[in-house]
Formats: structure tokens, C-alpha cells, sequence
């Protein structure tokens, strides 16, 4: 089990909770089975650099140096928009008195199937286990060199704990596994043709057939109505004289 940390705290102070946090602290609770409900504030930037991990294990909580107890960090509400500490619970824990929590998974090792080109897929990065507050790991490691094909995964039953400890996750419940990979499929599409218009037998190619169509323009008026073209008269001779 990991070191426990150092959580300082103080009794809460008669504000409001918004007025409390603007001035830099959490409003916080601490309960347990067998214990009085109590009510503290916590420094907010202190409280921010605790890791994660710490959510899990055991930690200290010391109230102004007059008390100090074994806790478990059990709710911890931000504010979706600033971003900051909302409020914290604590779960006062007895040393003889099981009690839920959620560890950590540490995947190990190098899947064959991943090798052979399938796709890892986590479904899981922690567990809830059922055990005595001595029994907490800080992790369980998940040895991925159990999944030797690919379509193959690693249940909640696969894994090999501590017999004090229970998870409470059910048997069958993935924890991991590794599929093959997709691959998006390209439709082939024919390449456009164009239509072209078959002339009829005997009939005259489009080109030619337009060429037809065209008049050809006939000078005078005559010419245009249908009519013969001008006409010349020969010059009329003149009787000789004796």
C-alpha cells in the first residue's frame, strides 16, 4: 500500500459556502459508519496538488493538528464551467470494517494479437473492489500477454487478486480485448459515358444532316420568292440605209 498523505483541514467557518470558497477554501464533510457527521473546509490549492491516484488509497486527515484520522477521499464536485472545487467528502474509515473502494488497472506486457494487427480496446481503467482498509492495493496489474488471438478478452473473472480482497465487477464483464482492425471500404464507381445519338440507315450523319438544314441565300428579291433571276435584253439592230 502506498504512504498515506497528509490532507490539513480546519473547522468550517460560519460562511456561506460561495463566500467560503471565495476565499480560497472547499467546504468539506466527514462521515463514517459510527461516527458524527463534521463539517471542515480545506485549502483549495493545496487540495489541488493531491494526484488522482490518491483518490484510492488511504489518506490522513489533519484538522489543525488536534485530530488526526484515517480517510478515504469519496466524492470530490467541481464546477463544469470555472472549474474549480465545489465540495469534497471524506469517509472515515475503522481499521476492522470493510469497505468499498476503486483501484486502479496497470495493463502490463505486449498483446501477440496486437502484433498480429488487431486493435487494442480498454473498456476499463478501474475497479471496484471489497476488502479490509490493510488489504487496498494501489493498483492490479492486467498482464496483456494473455491475449494471444485476435477477438479475444480479458473478463472481470480472469483476473488474479488477493483472496481478501472481492471485486465486485461481474464475471463476465470485459475488461479489455482486441478486435480487428477496420478498414473503410472505397465504392468503385464506372466511369461516365457519354450518349451518342445512332443515326437511322440512310439517314445523314448529325454534322452532314446540319449542313443540309443551312440555305443557301439567293440574291434579289425574285430569287427569294422562288422566282426565275433577272433577265437582259439583246440590243435591238437598226435597218442600214441605202
Amino acid at each position: 500500500m502506498a504512504k498515506a498523505l497528509t490532507i490539513k483541514a480546519r473547522p468550517r467557518e460560519n460562511k456561506k459556502p460561495n463566500a467560503l470558497r471565495a476565499s480560497g477554501f472547499v467546504p468539506a464533510t466527514v462521515y463514517g459508519h459510527g461516527f458524527n457527521s463534521e463539517s471542515v473546509q480545506i485549502n483549495a490549492k493545496e487540495f489541488s496538488k493531491i494526484p488522482h491516484k490518491a483518490y484510492s488509497h488511504i489518506n490522513e486527515l489533519d484538522i489543525e493538528g488536534k485530530e488526526k484520522y484515517p480517510v478515504l477521499i469519496r466524492t470530490v464536485q467541481i464546477d463544469p464551467v470555472k472549474d474549480n472545487y465545489l465540495n469534497i467528502e471524506f469517509y472515515r474509515i475503522k481499521a476492522d470494517e470493510k469497505l468499498k473502494v476503486k483501484v486502479p488497472l496497470n495493463y502490463v506486457g505486449h498483446s501477440p494479437a496486437v502484433t498480429a494487427g488487431g486493435v487494442l480496446i480498454v473498456s476499463y481503467n478501474e475497479v471496484e473492489i471489497y476488502c479490509l482498509p490493510k488489504d487496498i492495493p494501489d493498483f492490479i496489474d492486467i498482464n496483456l500477454e494473455d491475449i494471444k488471438e485476435i477477438g479475444q478478452a480479458i473478463h472481470a473473472k480472469d483476473v488474479k487478486i488477493n483472496q481478501n480482497i472481492t471485486l465486485l465487477a461481474k464475471g463476465e464483464e470485459v475488461l479489455v480485448k482486441v478486435e480487428i482492425a477496420k478498414t473503410h471500404e472505397i465504392e468503385e464507381v464506372a466511369p461516365a459515358v457519354a450518349e451518342v445519338a445512332i443515326p437511322a440507315e440512310g439517314a445523314a450523319p448529325p454534322a452532314a444532316a446540319a449542313e443540309t438544314a443551312t440555305a443557301t441565300p439567293v440574291a434579289g428579291k425574285e430569287a427569294a420568292a422562288g422566282g426565275k433571276g433577272p433577265q437582259t435584253k439583246a440590243p435591238e439592230s437598226k435597218p442600214s440605209k441605202k
